[in-house]
């Protein structure tokens, strides 16, 4: 059974400020440029954007401009249709599609604030089973798991389901036990009713996302 998406109160504190920073980058206030809110950290900056639109997009527009979902996510994202991770132009994003856009600026950016938070000091995930997808790296941003198969174990994507989440169990950290445990997003992007959660470009996964400042211009181009 899903797991409900829950806050601690500073997290909640945090959306609240987020919130209004990134309604007056969509207002044309000045952000990061080029519309874009700087969130989290000096040291672990996250890129947020957030574009007023009237178009009610639907998860077949999202696949039209190349997403290829994978699997629904393990927690429960109130108030979305579709709440689930993919891939596009070969990097994981998490897709949230709401009835309308104030969900999308309120439920959406609550939840996205919160799959990609990070822990004061190292940058981690926080304890607990609040974020649905975490990156397991060594320091240099390499991916550090296996998955169990039918033929033996082998490497793949960055990506892996926390293990005491359920439906999990047969993905596992390499070597054992995971000592950094990254949220796999970091950057995300509202867009009338979605919010699409990015996982950087490079092997850092503050890096920005291509996906996450272009989805606007792939969904809108004519």
């Amino acid at each position: 059974m899903n797991r409900f998406l829950k806050l601690p109160k500073i997290q909640l504190l945090l959306v609240s400020a987020f919130l209004l920073a990134a309604v007056a980058v969509a207002c044309g206030s000045d952000g990061g440029g080029d519309g874009v809110a700087i969130g989290g950290s000096e040291e672990f900056p996250k890129r947020i954007r957030v574009v007023e639109s009237t178009v009610i997009f639907s998860e077949a527009d999202v696949k039209a401009i190349g997403f290829k979902g994978q699997r629904d996510f393990i927690i429960e994202y109130p108030g979305t249709s579709v709440a689930k991770w993919g891939f596009m132009n070969q990097k994981e994003i998490g897709l949230l599609i709401y009835a309308s856009a104030e969900d999308a600026k309120t439920l959406g950016v609550t939840a996205a604030e919160a799959q990609t938070f990070r822990r004061e000091g190292d940058g981690q995930a926080p304890d607990g089973n609040l974020i649905d997808r975490i990156s397991c790296r060594d320091k240099a941003g390499a991916s550090a798991v296996k998955a169990e198969t039918d033929n033996g174990s082998k490497a793949f994507s960055s990506s892996y389901l926390d293990p005491e989440i359920g439906e999990s169990e047969s993905i596992l950290p390499v070597g054992g036990a995971c000592s950094n445990r990254f949220p796999t997003y970091n950057d995300y992007t509202v867009i009338g009713n979605i919010v699409v959660m990015c996982e950087g470009d490079g092997r850092n996964l503050t890096e920005p996302s291509t996906n996450c400042e272009k989805i606007e211009e792939w969904l809108t181009a004519s």
